[in-house]
């Protein structure tokens, strides 16, 4: 596994009286290549999840393994971990090369885009882990023809951008360090129709390069055409670990606060209506048009 996550639980402000437990008991874990989505409604942990990836937070109770790191906070924990295992305990001693293996794409890009241009923002990554200046630039420039990011744009400040412009470049500062996981958090947050398809297919072409994919949505359709793995939360728990199929075929999506995606709504609206097409195995919208196509012609 590339990703284990440990019985971590999470308190904010812990030992304060404003505390609060973010993450409970929560244990999953993620192979190498899958592409998984973090769901569930607002405030049921999966952000604070995400940031234990990569050492943002450390959990207050548990750990997170990635590959050979360990992030926690109890020290009495790390220290038996290091004892077990010489080859944890000297990968640790280089903690912060935990930010290279695992890049992170937040939901809200201008939080990470800060140099004067969008060359310099994202030669940073690179440039941040002792990379020659010549091979960081060569880097960057790989990174945003990637992402499709015109040559016209590496000296214009990132701020002038547009919204899928500013996560695009986001993105490929991150790619420029060459992670081996890429979590983004709400990717397709405030686009517009062409923008979250022209993000989740740049999305799906690094996961076809062999890149880990996390990514926590609220957009179902979204999970429902890319993740091949889901993960629910709800009230700081882990109530599930389910496949899009079996998510959107047997569980009450209401009771999880969660949309239904489009294809089912009509899939849903056809049943209703008496189509007399057998669809209990239909879950794309090809072939629901093949089978609409011979039910009409049969």
């Amino acid at each position: 596994m590339q990703i284990i996550v440990n019985n971590v639980s999470y308190t904010y402000n812990v030992n304060k009286l404003d505390n609060f437990e973010a993450l409970k008991d929560i244990s999953l874990s993620i192979e190498k290549g899958d592409f998984v989505a973090l769901v569930g409604k607002t405030g049921s942990g999966k952000s604070t999840l995400i940031q234990t990836f990569n050492g943002l937070l450390q959990p207050t109770k548990g750990f997170t393994k990635i590959d050979e790191f360990i992030v926690t906070s109890d020290k009495k924990l790390k220290k038996k971990i290091f004892k077990e295992d010489d080859l944890i305990k000297k990968a640790n001693k280089k903690a912060f090369l935990l930010r290279k293996k695992v890049g992170m794409v937040f939901q809200f890009p201008e939080y990470q885009l800060f140099e004067q241009t969008v060359l310099k923002d994202v030669m940073f990554g690179p440039l941040n882990f002792k990379v020659a200046p010549d091979i960081a630039k060569q880097r960057a420039i790989k990174s945003l023809n990637s992402v499709n990011i015109d040559e016209s744009y590496f000296e214009r400040s990132p701020f002038e951008l547009s919204g899928g412009e500013k996560r695009r470049v986001a993105i490929a500062g991150v790619l420029a360090s060459d992670p081996d996981i890429l979590v983004l958090d709400e990717p397709t947050a405030g686009l517009d129709p062409n923008g979250k398809i022209e993000i989740m297919n740049l999305v799906k072409k690094i996961h076809n390069e062999g890149k880990t994919i996390i990514l926590v949505t609220h957009d179902m359709d979204v999970v429902m055409n890319y993740a091949n793995k889901v993960f629910v939360l709800n009230d700081s728990k882990l109530i599930d670990e389910t496949t899009p199929v079996e998510l959107f075929n047997t569980k009450d999506l209401s009771k999880l606060s969660l949309e239904i995606p489009t294809f089912y709504k009509v899939k849903n609206l056809l049943k209703n209506k008496g189509f007399a097409g057998n669809l209990e195995k239909i879950d794309t919208f090809d072939q629901l048009i093949d089978l609409i196509y011979e039910v009409k012609h049969d």
